[in-house]
């Protein structure tokens, strides 16, 4: 069971899409670091079962929907005195327009089904900003964010072109958000990796002979990131062989 705390000498994680892929990951990697984390995720099953392996705080939550914000926002307000406030939140969930067993053929443009995309914009788009629109506001200074973006967020991804757009969306919005938090001293970075091997890869793509990043080398990244200096930045990782660096947007000269 997690044991809560009135002192306030570490770190209050939130973490999306906590129960799967790179979000369980984190959760297991900030816990074990000592870190208090709230663990954001509509699977209750698995999200019960990361509780139980972790200590973390298991809310189930629907991060598309604003009302679901409303109710953990009400949630953090009441329990401030013993939780104290966030200091890292990774806004991490995300879905692709197909599920993995579909052909790749569903993953073209022009096989969209409005359920599906609404369900991927809800899930990659609605989910930061609803996440952000809340938490914002009880964020003090020194607290940090990072964003899972995608490598498909600053290039070119014919494989699926929504799921791009989806992530150039969250690419731009934390580019932009940038300035503006840095004046209350809060940082913000989208984190935009290539291929890490979850249960959002295509099983096709799978018998590509594709190499996958593995979602534990991942989180060394996000969290370095929640120490970077440098604001509103989108940082790309291709290999778990070779640093992260930044992608930087056209005008931007910040050396």
């Amino acid at each position: 069971m997690f044991c809560m705390s009135t002192q306030n000498d570490v770190d209050l994680w939130i973490i999306t899409g906590a129960a799967s892929g790179i979000g369980a990951a984190m959760t297991h990697a900030v816990t074990q670091g000592g870190s208090k984390v709230l663990a954001l995720d509509i699977n209750p099953d698995l999200g019960q079962q990361l509780a139980a392996e972790t200590g973390a705080i298991f809310h189930q939550c629907d991060i598309s929907d604003p009302e679901a914000w409303a109710k953990f926002a009400g949630y953090l307000d009441d329990n401030k005195d013993v939780l104290g406030t966030p200091t890292k939140i990774h806004l991490n969930a995300g879905v692709q327009i197909a599920p993995p067993n579909a052909p790749m053929s569903d993953y073209q443009f022009q096989a969209m089904t409005l359920e599906g995309y609404r369900r991927m914009m809800g899930v990659n788009v609605d989910g930061v900003v609803f996440g952000l629109q809340t938490l914002l506001p009880r964020l003090q200074s020194g607290a940090a964010i990072v964003v899972t973006a995608s490598l498909a967020g600053i290039t070119p991804y014919s494989v699926d072109p929504l799921y791009a757009m989806s992530k150039h969306a969250v690419v731009g919005l934390v580019r932009s958000l940038g300035p503006t938090l840095a004046k209350r001293g809060i940082t913000i970075h989208a984190f935009c990796p290539g291929g890490i091997d979850t249960a959002l890869i295509p099983h096709q793509q799978r018998e590509k002979d594709a190499i996958f990043m593995r979602p534990d080398h991942i989180t060394t990244e996000i969290i370095g990131l929640m120490d970077e200096s440098e604001t509103g930045k989108s940082w790309a990782k291709v290999s778990e062989h070779k640093p992260r660096f930044i992608v930087r947007a056209p005008g931007d000269k910040t050396s």
